[in-house]
């Protein structure tokens, strides 16, 4: 069984699915950076030559690989959710977790990000704000609609919500599954 972590960009997918793939001691895959991989440039680059639909179609080939593997904690793009498909094959190769993360901690991160000359492209022209704000807004349902469980990260590290999927893990008797499959 594999663990799916969903949410928007800077919800702590990949730091959260690094140190839940550790504690589970199991394969981690986080698909952005398989797409970085694939095509061997950042995100940004990639949607600066191509566009946001070639990025979308390499998001797909790396979501039907890694749904072929077991026993995976995967993180996700915030924007999967997009493809009913690639909702459905994620939901088939495991359960779904969603990090739901207050809007102000969303841009904050976002902003920090920028300032570090981070590699998120943005996907519109507004500013970083109302962007996240209208992107927010079209995604909460498609979220809350593919998640099996929803994690709020207010105010938790990384640790502290890879700890409670853990718990919530263990007591949905879903910790015995990944446990059974690997031996």
């Amino acid at each position: 069984m594999n663990v799916v972590l969903i949410g928007y960009r800077a919800t702590g997918k990949s730091t959260v699915g690094r140190i839940l793939s550790s504690k589970l001691k199991i394969a981690f895959w986080d698909t952005d950076m398989r797409v970085e991989k694939s095509v061997a440039m950042s995100i940004k680059e990639i949607v600066a030559l191509h566009g946001w639909d070639f990025f979308r179609a390499k998001e797909k080939e790396t979501i039907k690989y890694v749904t072929q593997k077991e026993d995976s904690v995967i993180a996700t793009g915030g924007g999967v959710v997009l493809d009913q498909e690639n909702v459905n094959l994620l939901k088939q190769a495991g359960m779904i977790i969603w990090l739901n993360a207050p809007l102000q901690d969303i841009i904050d991160r976002l902003k920090k990000d920028a300032r570090n000359g981070a590699i998120r492209p943005q996907f519109t022209s507004s500013n970083i704000i109302q962007e996240t704000i209208d992107i927010m807004r079209q995604r909460l349902p498609l979220y809350e609609s593919a998640a099996d469980h929803t994690v709020d990260t207010a105010g938790k590290s990384a640790v502290q919500v890879a700890e409670e999927i853990y718990q919530y893990l263990r007591k949905s008797g879903n910790l015995v599954k990944i446990k059974e499959s690997k031996n």
